[in-house]
């Protein structure tokens, strides 16, 4: 009796123990799938960004919004680079404030 016993107590810890090994090795190929996945769109992201910061380092234009006979859709719109914006708000509205840092 004490024979079988082992027996089957040998066989339930050899299946616990490689399905508890299937597990781990499933949860590791899921976090790797997953970081993969990750990096990709942190790939994108930092591409917009850049794209973002060349956008931002361009001349002052006029941009304007056409339909495909050419007429205009929508209202011109002026795009001015952050770094002149700025200027542009300190010199109209900043009169009045000090500015310590500069």
């Amino acid at each position: 009796m004490a024979t079988w016993m082992y027996g089957f107590c040998g066989v339930i810890l050899l299946a616990v123990t490689c399905l508890a090994v299937a597990a781990m090795y499933y949860g590791a190929v899921h976090r790797e799938t997953h970081r993969k996945v990750v990096s990709v769109r942190t790939q994108s992201a930092v591409v917009m960004r850049e794209a973002r910061v060349l956008a931002l380092e361009q001349d002052a234009h006029w941009e304007t919004w056409t339909d495909a006979d050419g007429e205009l859709t929508g209202d011109r719109t002026l795009k001015v680079p952050m770094d002149q914006a700025v200027q542009l708000v300190i010199r109209n509205y900043g009169k009045g404030t000090t500015n310590e840092g500069q």
